[in-house]
């Protein structure tokens, strides 16, 4: 009786062991179709040293002080990126004056082979003047990418320049004035509530 015991309470153990190894992972994991919530939550967010669409070296202290909607893409995203623009610059629309001048929406391309400042630039002409574009060296928008858990992997693409396109995440992060996590929006979300979630964390 004393050894089945024994043996309930370390098969307990194990898989008690087992769920803290793996609760660190999921809570960075972003599934499509959440809008999570919840500050500090997740381990997103981090230091990152890019070059804007002006061609201005920045870091993530550039923004402190403003609330940001971070999402990554590219330039010659056929559908998903500029559906992403324009519902963020929307959702920027519906802020009153004073509160759009606290928020700042960056673009981080993932494609920094074509993706150079001047051409982050014509793109973004297109789009709300809000919406700032980031652009480095492979590396440094890996180490950007992931401080936001993105994934992001070039694909064949015979109709595409340079004969290839991007396969990347597709979420808005909403980051607190610091730099803090707190929220995210999946494709589902409507521009009116990221505007209400803005206008929540103000």
């Amino acid at each position: 009786m004393l050894r089945t015991a024994l043996y309930v309470v370390a098969a307990a153990v194990l898989i008690v062991g087992a769920a803290v190894a793996v609760l660190p992972g999921l809570r960075t994991l972003v599934l499509p179709g959440q809008e999570g919530a919840g500050r500090g939550e997740a381990a997103i967010g981090g230091p990152f040293v890019l070059t804007d669409h002006t061609g201005q070296r920045v870091t993530e202290a550039t923004y402190d002080g403003k609330l940001k909607l971070v999402f990554f893409g590219f330039t010659f995203c056929p559908d998903i990126c500029p559906t992403e623009l324009m519902r963020v610059g929307a959702a920027l629309d519906m802020l009153a004056e004073d509160a759009a001048a606290e928020v700042v929406a960056l673009f981080v391309s993932i494609d920094p082979e074509r993706d150079t400042p001047e051409a982050m630039a014509t793109y973004l002409s297109y789009f709300h003047p809000g919406i700032v574009g980031l652009t480095g060296t492979p590396e440094e928008v890996q180490v950007a990418a992931k401080a936001y858990r993105v994934y992001y992997a070039k694909a064949e693409d015979a109709g595409s320049a340079g004969g290839y396109t991007m396969n990347h995440t597709a979420l808005v992060y909403l980051m607190d004035r610091d730099g803090t996590y707190l929220r995210h929006f999946s494709q589902n979300a409507t521009e009116e509530q990221i505007a209400e979630a803005i206008r929540a964390a103000l």
